[in-house]
Order: structure tokens, then C-alpha cells, then sequence
């Protein structure tokens, strides 16, 4: 009972004694949390919404109108036989047309007058691999009864950096957040120990053991970053209802996911503090105990 009254008045004591040093060490380790958790928050919801949009660049192959339905079952088949090729699926002609007439309601007039219909029979091929779709394009472009292929290579390569850019972001963010918070929580505590530094010269005198020296700095170190953390969850909710109409204007013909899960985020990043906090505390504290 005694060690224990004993280690909290040493925590408010140093409390007391650095205001300003806990201040400083508060905003730092907010600035860090928020940092990290509006990253993952925002390239999460970029990610997905990426993967959405990929899965809607499918390959489009157009039939020369004169193509017979046996050759046109024949084709299918063989392109669905391709390395690569998840799935195709066949638009009739009259589908074709129902389609563009959905969109363009005004040249219905001049539709229907048509003797035949302009519209060919289309195939959408669906791949595993967006890098894989100049590949296949080409393979089905050589088919003799394709007319012509569309596959948006350029928009896949941005996806497919995009992806790359969001995780070599977070890691890159991750480890300066992780250099900061052990930068931080050091030299602050180098700080308090200095201003402590008489009665911890006495203690390794009498022979007290490492715990009545270093488990007041790590107290008091865990409570600010408890305290940063709950700083942090107030600017990352705000962030992440914030972070739809970002996502949405950076990938406008995408879906918005909401499928963030902030509540083992915002548990995440205590324990990301907690842990990060204690090993800034550790190391000046052995050199002094």
C-alpha cells in the first residue's frame, strides 16, 4: 500500500513540475495519432473504393454485324478458355439497343425507323488482374469476327498506382509517427528526470529497486497519451465523416464505402500510444537507473 501511495505522489509530482513540458508533449503525441488515424481512415475508404471502381473496367468486345450466333457462341467460349479471364458475359443486340435507349430516350424515333438494328452483339469480359488487360485485349482483338475493343488501360494504371501510392504512404507516415512519438516521449522524459534528478541519485543510493524510479514516468507518460488519444478520437470522428466527400471527389466514378471500422481503429491507436510511449520512457530511464 505504502509503494503504491508512494508512486502516485511521485506521478504528481511530476505533474506539477512540467506543465509546459506536458503541454508540448500532448499536442506533439495528438498530432502524431491524428496523422496516422486520418491516413488509415481516409486511404481505407480510397482502397476500397478503388477496388470498386477497378471491378467495374471490364474489357468490351463488339461482333461484326454479320457474325452468326454459332461463331459468336464459338468465340465466347474460347475467350472465356483465356489465362487471365474471370468471367464473360454475352449482350444481345437487342439488349444492346434497350441499353442505349435507356440512356438516350431521345433518338428512340430514329431507332425504331432503322430497318436493321446498328447495335452488334457485345461481350464483357470481367479479368482477375487489371495488369493483365492489355494482354487479353490484344488476344481477343485477333479473333476474325471481333469488330473492335475497349479497355481502359490508363485508368487501370492509375488505380493500380493509386493502390501502390496509398501503401507506400501509410507505411511511410507509420514509421515517422512511430520516430516522433519515441523522439517525444524520450526527450521529455529527459527533461523531467533532470528536474528529478537529485532524489533518483538518492534512491540508487539507499538501493531502491528500478520501479520506485522509472513507474512514475511511465504512469505519467501513459496518461498523456490516454489523453492525446482521447483528443484524437474527437478530430478523427469529425475526419472520418469529412473524409467522404474527399474520397468522392478523388474518385468521383467510384463508390463511397463506409465499411471503416474507427471503433478497433481508435483501440489500435491506444495501444499504438501506450506501447510507443512506454519504450520512449524506457530508454533515457535505464541510462539514469
Amino acid at each position: 500500500m505504502f509503494r503504491f501511495f508512494y508512486l502516485l505522489r511521485q506521478t504528481m509530482l511530476l505533474f506539477k513540475e512540467s506543465k509546459k513540458i506536458i503541454f508540448i508533449t500532448i499536442v506533439f503525441l495528438t498530432i502524431g495519432i491524428v496523422t496516422l488515424g486520418s491516413t488509415y481512415i481516409i486511404g481505407t475508404k480510397l482502397f476500397q473504393s478503388s477496388l470498386s471502381a477497378t471491378n467495374k473496367l471490364n474489357i468490351t468486345a463488339f461482333f461484326s454485324l454479320d457474325t452468326t450466333p454459332q461463331e459468336i457462341a464459338n468465340t465466347t467460349e474460347e475467350i472465356k478458355s483465356i489465362d487471365g479471364v474471370k468471367s464473360v458475359s454475352l449482350i444481345t443486340s437487342e439488349q444492346a439497343k434497350q441499353d442505349f435507349l435507356n440512356v438516350f430516350p431521345q433518338y428512340k424515333d430514329i431507332m425504331n425507323s432503322l430497318k436493321r438494328n446498328p447495335l452488334p452483339y457485345t461481350i464483357k469480359v470481367e479479368i482477375n488482374d487489371l495488369s493483365s488487360g492489355e494482354r487479353i485485349k490484344d488476344l481477343i482483338k485477333d479473333f476474325p469476327n471481333i469488330d473492335s475493343v475497349v479497355f481502359s488501360a490508363d485508368t487501370a494504371k492509375k488505380l493500380n498506382n493509386l493502390v501502390k501510392l496509398l501503401w507506400t504512404l501509410f507505411v511511410s507516415i507509420l514509421i515517422v509517427v512511430i520516430a516522433e512519438f519515441i523522439f517525444i516521449v524520450q526527450s521529455s522524459t529527459s527533461f523531467l528526470i533532470d528536474f528529478r534528478k537529485t532524489e533518483i541519485k538518492v534512491l540508487n543510493l539507499i538501493g531502491a529497486d528500478k520501479g520506485f524510479i522509472e513507474f512514475p514516468f511511465l504512469i505519467l507518460f501513459s496518461m498523456f497519451s490516454i489523453i492525446a488519444w482521447a483528443i484524437s478520437i474527437l478530430i478523427l470522428q469529425k475526419i472520418n465523416i469529412w473524409s467522404d466527400s474527399i474520397v468522392q471527389s478523388l474518385l468521383p466514378f467510384s463508390n463511397v464505402y463506409f465499411s471503416v471500422n474507427t471503433f478497433n481503429v481508435f483501440l489500435s491507436l491506444l495501444a499504438f500510444s501506450l506501447v510507443l510511449s512506454i519504450i520512449g520512457s524506457l530508454i533515457p530511464l535505464r541510462r539514469v537507473s
